[in-house]
């Protein structure tokens, strides 16, 4: 990433408006150089995390909100026919429709004639998606070779579809893709049986599709070295409250960000008691602490600034409207406070 984008504010992806066009108005209002696309679970269950992703994926029984997917290959038909349009090449048929992404098709059409440094778009992370759906035994399809790769397809397609419609619209921007992966968080624990082997080469099939950014949030404290190992170009971690988590892998962290890695700063915490006593002067304290100490354990501190984006510790779609509104505007000013101070305009 070039310098350019030193403390850019980003958003994660959910906020709790119902109006996917009072949300897209508040992200432009907030980060115009930087706007993402509002997710929005509160509208209903296909905007859900583990739903939003699932259009076109062969075999998957959609019993009211409940889903899970038949035995590979059934019905052959569906197969069948996401066979040939993933040998046919056309992207449109991975796109992610109005109903399942009401956020997405409202912010393109407002960002026609803007011109926005860099637009961030965001998908269900392969693990995140494969353990949390099912097959019809209730075992989670990451496990079943088949169903795995379709999965992985699937969400590389989506992943670079958002790609192909953001440099449709605003053709000089930047794009930067987020695989959202809290149950990462779960690594190493009983709950996950998958070696780091295996996680990176999920990683890096799905990143293999894309032609510009990519990111991963991680909403926990997992073993970073995961995503410092992968292609992955933006780390994004909850800055707020896990960071000796990060500050173990300083050594990792120093070779990530040396070649060019950047950090995504979850600082503005994401809960509402905390946002009500926050404020721009002291998340900017909390901030300099926080790279202090990074800078202890042999980062340079100019890596680190060029190398660091702003962000919320996760996503807002919990909270209330006002309490998101005020997180947002919280990450663009301490945004702009750490550019004045550091000399990043």
């Amino acid at each position: 990433m070039n310098s350019k984008f030193s403390f850019l504010p980003i958003g994660i992806g959910s906020l709790p408006h119902s109006d996917p066009y009072q949300a897209s108005q508040s992200i432009l209002r907030h980060f115009p150089e930087s706007p993402y696309w509002p997710q929005l679970p509160l509208r209903g269950w296909r905007e859900g995390m583990l739903a939003q992703f699932t259009e076109g994926m062969p075999g998957l029984v959609r019993d009211r909100e409940n889903l899970y997917f038949r035995t590979p290959f059934d019905p052959p038909s569906e197969w069948e026919r996401f066979y040939e349009i993933t040998q046919s090449g056309n992207l449109e048929d991975f796109k992610i429709g109005e109903d399942f992404a009401s956020g997405f098709h409202t912010i393109l059409k407002l960002l026609k004639g803007k011109k926005p440094l860099l637009i961030k778009g965001q998908i269900t992370g392969p693990i995140t998606l494969g353990l949390g759906l099912l097959d019809e035994k209730k075992i989670p399809i990451l496990y079943d070779p088949n169903l795995k790769e379709m999965m992985l397809k699937v969400l590389g397609q989506k992943a670079r579809w958002q790609e192909k419609e953001f440099q449709r619209i605003v053709p000089e921007a930047s794009t930067l893709i987020f695989f959202d992966e809290p149950l990462l968080s779960s690594y190493g624990s009983i709950s996950m049986n998958l070696s780091k082997e295996e996680i990176i080469d999920c990683l890096e099939t799905v990143l293999s599709f894309l032609k510009g950014l990519s990111g991963i949030h991680i909403c926990g404290a997992t073993d970073w070295s995961i995503a410092m190992e992968s292609a992955i170009h933006v780390i994004h971690f909850d800055a707020y409250h896990y960071f000796p988590n990060m500050l173990v892998y300083a050594p990792e962290l120093k070779r990530f960000l040396q070649r060019g890695g950047i950090l995504g700063w979850g600082i503005v915490p994401s809960e509402e008691d905390s946002l009500r006593v926050e404020t721009t002067l002291t998340l900017m304290t909390t901030l300099e602490e926080k790279i202090d100490l990074l800078t202890k354990e042999g980062i340079p501190r100019e890596t680190i600034l060029k190398n660091s984006l702003i962000s919320q510790s996760c996503g807002l779609a919990s909270i209330s409207v006002d309490l998101a509104e005020k997180a947002l505007r919280l990450t663009r000013e301490l945004s702009l406070e750490m550019k004045k101070k550091w000399g990043r305009s």
